[in-house]
């Protein structure tokens, strides 16, 4: 569930970056992802996410609408490590500010361990809709995946 909402949070997020901070009807924006296929469960737990946001963390809002000053250069390894669609989507989400600098370095450390590169893009929607989901105080949108990794016994864990 996590990977769909996280979804919908990107197309809130790219919506209210378009229209210069204005939110539009929230009633024909939940009909045109109902048209695509999201849920009602999905739609409710992404704009109350947002919302959330909104309400908690006063700067969530100025660190949206302005534009950096700084950046962060992946180096080529780190690069190497996703796919272009994976980068691509990690790059939109610093973009849309929906990622501060440290949950952008979490997440870049974390990807090292989901399995040898590419990273693609569903992979890497998980370990970001751990850290987001997380870190803001929504676990219920986390979706849990099940790693297993081999010990120098063979042994999985």
């Amino acid at each position: 569930m996590g990977d769909r909402v996280l979804e919908i949070v990107v197309l809130l997020m790219s919506q209210i970056r378009e229209s210069k901070g204005r939110i539009e009807n929230l009633e024909d924006m939940s009909d045109r992802l109902k048209s695509q296929g999201f849920t009602d469960n999905e739609i409710s737990s992404a704009y109350s996410w947002v919302l959330d946001q909104l309400q908690t963390d006063s700067q969530f809002l100025y660190n949206f609408s302005r534009s950096g000053n700084s950046f962060r250069v992946l180096t080529d390894k780190e690069r190497q490590h996703f796919s272009i669609e994976a980068l691509g989507y990690l790059l939109q989400l610093r973009y849309l500010a929906l990622l501060n600098d440290s949950q952008l370095e979490q997440i870049l450390e974390r990807s090292t361990l989901v399995g040898p590169p590419p990273v693609n893009l569903a992979q890497l929607k998980v370990v970001i809709g751990t850290v987001l989901f997380h870190e803001t105080g929504h676990p219920e949108l986390i979706r849990q995946p099940a790693y297993f990794f081999q010990d120098e016994e063979g042994l999985i864990n």
